[in-house]
């Protein structure tokens, strides 16, 4: 595995800010479980280690006490979370924009009730 990730391969761009990142799935610390954008360079001074796993999927870690610095240079890279460097806004809540339908809702059928004593 390289030390550097891919230049450009899963790199999308910040709706906010337009800066380069990458999604990665947290496997520790506050966010396991969850999608975290990543600045799509490596960072030295990020609290996180990202490496590839066996699937080609980006994964990141937490750096703590037990491990304190990323691994094995071929494996782990240093990143940083890209909310610590975003440069957009802070709220980026839009209203929904309400889109006109083409033709009204489709109503449930009636159901009527059966008639009694066919069957």
């Amino acid at each position: 595995m390289p030390t550097v990730p891919h230049p450009t391969r899963g790199v999308t761009a910040c709706d906010r800010c337009g800066a380069a990142i990458r999604w990665a799935t947290c496997t520790s610390g506050t966010y396991k479980g969850r999608r975290v954008p990543l600045n799509a360079l490596p960072s030295p001074v990020g609290g996180w280690a990202a490496r590839y796993n066996q699937h080609g999927g980006l994964v990141v870690r937490e750096l703590d006490r037990e491990f304190p610095k990323a691994e094995d240079a071929r494996l782990e890279w240093p990143a940083l979370l890209h909310w610590h460097s975003c440069t957009g806004q802070q709220n980026p809540q839009q209203p929904a924009v309400q889109v006109p339908r083409s033709r009204p809702a489709r109503r449930r059928p009636n159901v009527q009730p059966p008639l009694w004593g066919i069957r």
